[in-house]
């Protein structure tokens, strides 16, 4: 009777888990909508044009077609520098948008896709006034994203590009001075320059050198290293509720440091007569970059001649072109990369006696 019992228990379990493995349909809960929707939009930006206001934004890549974004609205508006004069310190309600369909891919909305970040130049955002922008993604099966933070930016006037940009390249620093800037872009005067912004293009990329703006119309660059080109621009800014908004840029103009340290002079001249001619040897100079020497030769109450055709990279050279029993005076001068000629080293006199 046990026994029974035994395999009737055992035959149940087995039943027990063909069910469950039969009815496991579901292995977990459904994923919210709210979680495969578009994710909001971060890092909204808008800059001051002349001709509107540039607004971008990244679009987030789908791991699905489903999720793909095909719909972009971008919520807009335009308010008095003051804010609004109805409720100075109330958030904006936007209600119109512009609608981007990313599905049909036009002309239009392909332009203006770069690198996955859309960018759209606002032409209607008139000049001194703040716009105010908002962005919603809709997915491919309809699902819409929360919209983004508010992004409040003004137009104002922007300043006029800096003249007389100049730059003076030296041993591993460019020197920058250009004119001050005191108008604006239409011509009339500005009250409220915050100084100046430097740009400049170079083997890292593009870059802005200083966090803030410079109050003087100068400015020394020491990152730089020699031998590289480097284009520089300046832009005024003006400044506007704790913001600095850069004007239209100057011309660009390019500068190469390069390098004028002369090397150290080579030592320990000596020579010996061989029946090919004088040999020299000489100590180098300690210097990395020396590219190499230049040997120089006289006779007795003669004129340094330099004795090499092309120049030496060894500490060794032999001059062929002397004759027997005649006293001749050597001296070594090492030139670097950058053609910088060292001192000379001692001289040296023998008599070729092969």
């Amino acid at each position: 009777m046990a026994r029974s019992l035994t395999i009737f228990r055992g035959l149940l379990m087995v039943i027990t888990v063909v069910a469950l493995a039969a009815g496991c349909g579901v292995k977990a809960p459904p994923v919210p909508s709210s979680q495969l929707a578009p994710p909001g939009v971060s890092n909204l930006r808008a800059v001051p044009q002349t001709d509107g206001m540039l607004v971008s934004f990244d679009v987030p890549s789908a791991p699905t077609p489903s999720r793909a974004v095909d719909e972009i609205y971008l919520f807009y508006g335009y308010l008095p520098l003051t804010g609004d004069p109805a409720c100075p310190p109330c958030p904006p309600k936007l209600k119109k948008y512009h609608k981007f369909d990313m599905v049909k891919k036009g002309e239009k909305e392909a332009d203006k896709m770069k690198g996955g970040r859309f960018q759209y130049l606002d032409k209607n955002a008139p000049p001194n006034k703040e716009a105010v922008y908002q962005v919603m993604l809709v997915d491919a099966s309809g699902r819409k994203g929360p919209r983004s933070s508010f992004l409040r930016m003004p137009r104002l006037m922007g300043a006029a590009a800096p003249q007389g940009l100049k730059a003076k390249a030296g041993d591993s620093v460019v020197s920058l001075v250009w004119e001050e800037v005191t108008t604006l872009t239409n011509g009339q005067k500005a009250t409220d320059i915050s100084g100046y912004i430097v740009f400049r293009k170079g083997p890292d990329g593009e870059k802005q050198l200083n966090a803030r703006p410079l109050t003087k119309p100068r400015f020394v660059d020491r990152t730089v290293a020699n031998g590289k080109t480097y284009t520089y621009r300046v832009h005024a800014a003006r400044k506007f509720r704790e913001r600095n908004l850069g004007g239209e840029g100057s011309a660009y103009i390019s500068a190469k440091p390069t390098d004028m340290k002369a090397p150290a002079a080579p030592m320990n001249l000596a020579g010996a007569s061989l029946k090919d001619g004088i040999v020299l040897r000489f100590t180098p100079s300690p210097d990395a970059d020396v590219a190499g020497y230049n040997i120089f030769r006289k006779t007795k109450g003669g004129k340094w001649q330099k004795v090499n055709t092309a120049v030496v990279i060894e500490n060794t050279f032999i001059d062929k072109g002397v004759k027997n029993e005649v006293q001749y005076y050597y001296k070594v001068q090492a030139l670097d990369a950058a053609g910088n000629a060292s001192g000379f080293s001692e001289v040296m006199d023998i008599v070729h006696l092969p």
